[in-house]
């Protein structure tokens, strides 16, 4: 096997660069930090952990509108399609390019997410997305 080679000698996808460490880190040191968020941050990561093959995630966060950074869904790169692999709010199965407003990189070092200025393919280069009301499902009247 070469040193490249991943878990049980796959290599990671041509083109794919994996940003699994900086999504762990924004979940772990911002996302869900502290005490109070402890169960849920565990759980997250869990689930993260589950899902070795994935190298390359995506956070979505839960409204453009309050501009605030809550943690709504992560999907994965998969066969040429972002899949969903956590749901925390609901959250659309899949996530497009059209479907984003708004790219993010996460910071470590500042412990923050950035807005990545518009790209073609933004997916592809953003570790945070906010994506546009009309893709996010309705919330149910109660």
């Amino acid at each position: 096997r070469s040193a490249s080679a991943g878990p049980g000698g796959q290599a990671a996808p041509t083109g794919v660069i994996s940003n699994r460490k900086n999504i762990r880190n924004a979940i772990e040191r911002y996302l869900l930090k502290g005490e109070a968020n402890k169960a849920q941050r565990e759980q997250v990561l869990q689930a993260l952990d589950a899902e070795p093959a994935y190298e390359r995630l995506v956070i979505l966060f839960r409204s453009i509108h309050t501009g605030r950074h809550d943690l709504r869904a992560v999907y994965a790169y998969s066969d040429g399609l972002w899949v969903r692999v956590l749901e925390v709010l609901a959250s659309p199965p899949a996530l497009q390019d059209k479907m984003v407003v708004q790219c993010l990189r996460y910071d470590s070092g500042g412990k923050t997410f950035k807005e990545v200025p518009a790209s073609r393919e933004r997916l592809s280069v953003a570790d945070a997305v906010f994506v546009h009301q009309q893709h996010l499902p309705k919330p149910r009247a109660a």
